[in-house]
């Protein structure tokens, strides 16, 4: 039996509520509708940087933006490298008795970043709403006790997934490309003051060498 338009738009309406995301004028096709991530237009601080205690850093700008017709309760996320999934652990917003007050700060000297930009808080919560057609936009800061790879040059471009997951068990994921900063990688690797100090200079006095040491020395490291 056809059903009346008003016995259709209560079903369409008791599904949605279930949890099966069916739109009126499509049928019974499954909407594509849900939670979008977004990359934000123009210029980007997007990054992937060492920490100077060890570990690494990740700043995304993104918008998340609710297009079903439902809430969607956001319970946690996932940053995926082409290397793995790595533990990470939210930057906290810095304390009120600090001279930070009103930034999220990287150790130093890590970057810092306003605390109205940062989206930190609605993944801190154990479940974070957002009504149909709201959107939050922001920086999502986030460090993890796993480095970055050795292998992975200065300044080289890495497309990592941030994945968000819902209370329904919904995974929603977009891409970013991200620069990677070692600077303090590099730092690490320069030798200390007191080091340099240490070594001979070029005046000072050296024992010879002669050609058949160097002829060893070239066998030896072959």
């Amino acid at each position: 039996m056809k059903q009346t338009p008003e016995q259709w738009d209560a079903l369409v309406r008791r599904l949605n509520e279930g949890g099966c995301p069916v739109r009126s004028d499509h049928g019974y096709k499954i909407s594509p509708d849900g939670l979008a991530i977004e990359k934000i237009p123009g210029m980007s601080f997007n990054s992937m940087f060492d920490l100077k205690q060890g570990g690494m850093g990740f700043a995304i700008e993104c918008t998340l933006r609710n297009d079903a017709s439902r809430p969607i309760d956001m319970v946690g996320y996932q940053i995926q490298t082409p290397w793995g999934a790595p533990p990470l652990s939210l930057l906290p917003a810095a304390k009120k008795s600090s001279a930070r007050y009103g930034l999220y700060c990287f150790p130093e000297p890590g970057p810092y970043y306003e605390a109205d930009w940062v989206i930190n808080r609605h993944f801190a919560r154990r479940k974070s709403r957002l009504q149909p057609g709201q959107e939050v936009e922001g920086v999502l800061v986030a460090s993890s006790v796993e480095p970055i790879p050795q292998d992975i040059p200065h300044l080289a471009r890495i497309i990592v997934t941030l994945v968000v997951f819902d209370s329904r068990r919904n995974a929603y994921s977009a891409q970013f490309r991200l620069p990677v900063n070692r600077r303090e990688l590099i730092a690490r690797r320069k030798p200390s003051p007191a080091m340099a100090s240490s070594e001979p200079s070029e005046t000072s006095a050296a024992p010879a060498v002669t050609p058949e040491a160097t002829k060893s020395q070239h066998v030896e490291t072959k």
